[in-house]
C-alpha cells in the first residue's frame, strides 16, 4: 500500500514538473502582453517585426534592423514609451533568431498563448452557458430514458417468448424449420386449447397463466372474449417515448385544449386533442333505457319470482339438465373458438366490450403495460 502511494506521488510530481512552465515560457508570455497591450490586440512577434512564419534567421535579421530605425529612441524624441517598445523589440528579436526560442514561441503561436489569471498564466476554458448545460442535461437524460425503455422491452420479448414457448408445448404445438420455411405440426388443428402456463419456469407453485393455444398462435384471453395476440404485447421503444418529447405532448395538448372549439377544428387532425370517453352512470342509464324499451316495462317494476332467480344462480333452468358444463368438454371448447360469453337466462343487460379485472390481472402477470 504504501509502495502505492509513493509511485502514485512520484508520478504527480514528475506530471507537473512536465507540465510546468519554464523561465523562457514565462518571458515569451509577459512578452505577447505587453505586444499586444501596447501595439494592439494580435500583433504578434513576426508581424511586429515584419516578416512571415517561415522566414529565415538572415530575413530576420535584416527586419530587426530596418524595424529599429524607425523605433529608435534617437529619431522618436518625446515618444512616450519609446524606450520601452525599442528594448522589446530587441528582445523579440533575438526570441526569433535563437533556434530554441523560435521553437518554443513556435509552439505557443500555434496552440495559443496562456493567459494572466491574477495567480498564474492559465490558458482559457470553454465556459457553457446555462442553456447549453441544459440542452446537454436534456440529451443526456433521453439517451438514458431511450436505453431504460429498450432494456424493458427486450426483457418483455425474454418474457413472451417464454410464455409462447411454453405455451405451444403444452397444447403440442411442433414449430421446426428455418426463418425461410415453417414446419408447423399441431395436434387437433382448428381447436382452440386452453393451457395454463407457469409464471416461473420450472416453478409450478409461483401460479399460471391462461392462455389460449390456436394453431401456432398464442392469445391473451379476456373477460369480453377477445383474444389479443401475445407476440404483440411488447412494441419496441420509440425515441419520441422518452421524457422530453412526452413533456412537449403534453403541454401541447394542454395548450390545444384551452383553444376556441373553432379553432381547434381549422388545426389537422394530429394536432387535435382526443377525445375523452366518460364511463359511468351516462352509460349505465343509457343502457337502462335501451332495456326499458326492449322489454317494454321497467325492469325495476317487474320482480324476478325467488325461486327463478335461485335457479339462475345455481345454474338450473327449464330445459337444461345440468347448468355446469365440464371444463373440457367440447361446449367450452366451441365457446372458447366462437370468443362468445354465455349468459344465465339469455335475458338481461348487456355484457359491455373491454378487459376486465382478470385480463388486467393477467397482463399484471405478464409484467407488461398497455
Amino acid at each position: 500500500m504504501r509502495f502505492t502511494l509513493a509511485l502514485l506521488f512520484a508520478v504527480l510530481t514528475f506530471a507537473a514538473t512536465a507540465f510546468a512552465w519554464s523561465k523562457e515560457d514565462y518571458e515569451i508570455f509577459d512578452l505577447v502582453s505587453a505586444l499586444e497591450t501596447a501595439e494592439g490586440k494580435g500583433v504578434d512577434f513576426y508581424n511586429h517585426i515584419g516578416v512571415d512564419p517561415s522566414a529565415t534567421t538572415s530575413e530576420i535579421t535584416k527586419a530587426y534592423r530596418k524595424k529599429s530605425l524607425t523605433l529608435h529612441p534617437d529619431k522618436n524624441p518625446g515618444v512616450k514609451n519609446i524606450q520601452e517598445r525599442f528594448a522589446r523589440l530587441g528582445v523579440i528579436a533575438q526570441i526569433l533568431r535563437s533556434p530554441e526560442g523560435r521553437e518554443r514561441y513556435n509552439f505557443f503561436h500555434k496552440n495559443g498563448v496562456p493567459r494572466w489569471r491574477g495567480t498564474g498564466y492559465y490558458y482559457s476554458r470553454y465556459r457553457p452557458t446555462l442553456s447549453h448545460t441544459l440542452l446537454f442535461l436534456t440529451l443526456l437524460t433521453s439517451g438514458f430514458h431511450y436505453l431504460v425503455l429498450n432494456l424493458n422491452y427486450r426483457k418483455h420479448q425474454r418474457r413472451i417468448e417464454y410464455f409462447v414457448s411454453s405455451a405451444r408445448s403444452a397444447a403440442g404445438v411442433v414449430i421446426s424449420g428455418d426463418k425461410g420455411g415453417v414446419n408447423v405440426n399441431v395436434n387437433g388443428i382448428g381447436r382452440r386449447r386452453k393451457v395454463r402456463v407457469p409464471m416461473v419456469e420450472g416453478n409450478e407453485g409461483a401460479g399460471t397463466l391462461e392462455l389460449i393455444v390456436s394453431g401456432d398462435q398464442v392469445f391473451l384471453p379476456h373477460d369480453d372474449g377477445s383474444l389479443e395476440p401475445l407476440t404483440g404485447l411488447a412494441q419496441p421503444p420509440r425515441i419520441t417515448q422518452t421524457w422530453f418529447f412526452n413533456l412537449i405532448i403534453l403541454s401541447l395538448n394542454k395548450t390545444i385544449s384551452r383553444l376556441p372549439p373553432s379553432i381547434q377544428s381549422s388545426l389537422p387532425s394530429f394536432l387535435r386533442p382526443s377525445p375523452i370517453h366518460h364511463t359511468g352512470d351516462n352509460e349505465v342509464g343509457a343502457d337502462d333505457d335501451d332495456e326499458e324499451d326492449g322489454d317494454g316495462s321497467s325492469t325495476i317494476d317487474t320482480p324476478t319470482p325467488a325461486p327463478r332467480v335461485r335457479n339462475t344462480v345455481n345454474g338450473k333452468g327449464r330445459g337444461s339438465r345440468n347448468g355446469t358444463t365440464p371444463r373440457d368438454s367440447p361446449a367450452t371448447t366451441e365457446l372458447e373458438s366462437d370468443g362468445g360469453i354465455a349468459t344465465p337466462s339469455g335475458e338481461g343487460k348487456k355484457k359491455k366490450a373491454g378487459a376486465g379485472k382478470a385480463a388486467a390481472m393477467r397482463r399484471r402477470k405478464l409484467g407488461l403495460k398497455k
